[in-house]
């Protein structure tokens, strides 16, 4: 006997502000969809590795929105 209500609403995704320190000095600060703060952080160091590539690190100060 399933005891979840088959019409129970997901919960709402949230966007989390998140801010990378780079070794450089660099700050930057990009908003991260997701449904719990630990959950945008585990993504926020997802997207440090991008950091790395120049080109990628570009886009990533030109676009504000992740997904």
């Amino acid at each position: 006997m399933n005891t979840k209500k088959k019409n129970a609403e997901p919960r709402p995704m949230k966007y989390w502000l998140v801010e990378l320190t780079l070794t450089s000095g660099r700050v930057l600060e990009f908003y991260v969809k997701a449904r719990f703060q630990h959950e945008a952080y585990e993504k926020a160091d997802d997207y440090a590795v991008l950091v790395e590539n120049e080109k990628l690190s570009k886009m990533l100060s030109t676009f504000r929105l992740m997904p």
